[in-house]
């Protein structure tokens, strides 16, 4: 399976891989986009594991919007989230959706963190990490 990070600043990297189903422990604080492997377990999985973004595909497992399950869950978490639209994005990997994905939906702290509906996945993660050099997570920051 494919995983990769593929870029990194102030402490946090953006690691893209082919499900959200391979996240670690050691991904907590980083920006992750990946393949949804069904919403609401790559919620649970993302929410588990403390993500400081997490973008999926919305279609996961072939079900249109199922993505937006997992959205709920990050929400009720903390965990700044978005989708990306399946069209946009052919095979929905995370390779796939860092170059030609575009967001779909956004959750509610993924909204206070300055995702739009509309940008393209790797300008607006770019915008996100600029707005947190310190590479904490949102909810680190709150918390201090």
């Amino acid at each position: 399976m494919f995983r990769e990070a593929i870029l990194s600043t102030g402490g946090m990297d953006v690691i893209v891989m082919d499900s959200a189903s391979q996240l670690k422990p050691g991904d907590r604080g980083h920006v992750v986009i990946a393949g949804s492997n069904g919403g609401q377990e790559s919620g649970r999985v993302g929410a588990e594991i403390g993500c400081a973004l997490l973008v999926l595909n919305d279609a996961g497992v072939g079900k249109e919007g199922a993505g937006i399950a997992g959205l709920e869950i990050l929400e009720r978490a903390g965990v700044p989230a978005a989708t990306v639209s399946h069209l946009s994005a052919a095979i929905s990997d995370g390779r796939d959706m860092w170059y030609s994905g575009l967001i779909s939906h956004v959750n509610g702290p993924g909204r206070k963190a300055g995702i739009r509906v509309g940008d393209s996945v790797a300008s607006a993660v770019r915008a996100f990490m600029d707005g947190h050099p310190t590479g904490k997570s949102i909810q680190e920051e709150t918390a201090q």
